[in-house]
């Protein structure tokens, strides 16, 4: 384990199959997707009372856009087992191009010298073009987290968006003890809003719990052994960035969850919940983290992407109930106007 995880995953975050596992990723220092066979002034999603600004990074709000991915055919490609990474790749490109982009870049990542090729790491069933098609959302969560990672020197955090024109790399964004500025994701169960949808128990997935606090909020940053939750801020938008890639690659193979459900809107929502969260506790109990990611414009434009970028995905995804399993509990605890607020408190200061 590196540093982050995913359903699927590098980064790390739970996955519920349809026998309600979850499966884990590796930890950068760890799931994507899981298998199941607002703000107080606006729309409660952040927009804030900032007037819209689609060029200006973190200043779109609902007027984000990117190409979405298609439902070319594949009729055209030929599937073998031996061949099953040469198959997702050619899928990706005909659907989501920018998703075969990351993966290229998780595959020549630096990352890949020590940890292997993120899609055999990750693609685990070649059976069939159907279930290879079904792990997409995995690996382009994972190879996402590759690419960063590979992207990222020293203290720094790198979050490759759209690799042609929407990057970042950050500064000083794990927590004090691992050399950052900020403090270990798994405090924010300490919060008031955690009894609201606490925990899954370990290893299970179900609705009415969050299936990914256990993997991602674990653990203690004050005793002596590392767990996923010992990370700091950095790694919570990260694991929101791929958990965005993972819900627009289900998006462009929709139609291989025909019998299926998947977990990807309840992924990005739950991300989207623990950034609020993250930031209200920062603001009331860390100023230094707090002032870290208000002040540095980095940390503002970045937070503020992935969020826009997040919901662009889930209004494109609306109605679509195979993409989601409890998603619809999930939703309006991210919309509390009393946690959009810390969204519109970045966007102000941003896009002022």
């Amino acid at each position: 384990m590196f540093g982050v995880v995913g359903c699927g995953s590098v980064a790390g975050a739970g996955c519920a199959t349809a026998g309600g596992d979850v499966r884990e990723g590796f930890e950068p220092t760890e799931p994507s997707g899981v298998d199941e066979d607002g703000n107080g002034s606006g729309d409660g999603d952040g927009s804030g009372s900032a007037a819209a600004k689609p060029d200006q990074p973190g200043c779109a709000q609902d007027a984000y856009t990117e190409t979405l991915p298609t439902s070319a055919s594949l009729s055209g490609l030929t599937f073998s087992p031996t061949k099953a990474n040469d198959y997702l790749l050619s899928a990706l490109e005909l659907r989501y191009p920018l998703g075969k982009a990351i993966v290229e870049g998780g595959l020549t990542s630096s990352l890949a010298k020590t940890q292997g090729n993120c899609i055999d790491r990750f693609l685990s069933d070649r059976s069939s073009a159907a279930s290879v098609l079904r792990q997409a959302t995995t690996v382009v969560h994972e190879c996402g987290h590759f690419y960063d990672l590979g992207e990222a020197t020293g203290g720094d955090a790198a979050y490759v968006i759209r690799p042609d024109d929407l990057t970042f790399t950050c500064k000083s964004g794990d927590t004090t003890s691992r050399g950052g500025k900020t403090f270990a994701r798994s405090l924010i169960r300490q919060d008031a809003h955690y009894d609201k949808r606490k925990a899954c128990p370990a290893g299970t997935a179900a609705r009415g719990c969050d299936m990914y606090a256990e993997i991602y909020l674990n653990g203690s940053p004050t005793d002596a052994k590392f767990d996923s939750g010992d990370q700091g801020y950095s790694f919570v938008l990260e694991e929101a960035a791929q958990y965005v890639n993972s819900l627009a690659t289900a998006l462009a193979f929709e139609d291989a969850y025909t019998s299926s459900r998947a977990s990807e809107r309840d992924g990005i929502l739950t991300f989207l919940w623990y950034i609020e969260r993250y930031l209200a506790m920062a603001r009331a109990s860390y100023p230094a983290a707090y002032a870290l990611i208000s002040e540095d414009p980095c940390w503002r434009q970045a937070t503020l992407s992935v969020w826009d970028r997040g919901w662009f995905y889930l209004r494109a995804t609306e109605g679509l109930s195979n993409l989601g399993i409890d998603d619809a509990a999930i939703e309006p605890l991210v919309t509390d106007p009393e946690l959009t607020a810390e969204i519109d408190a970045l966007r102000e200061l941003e896009c002022k």
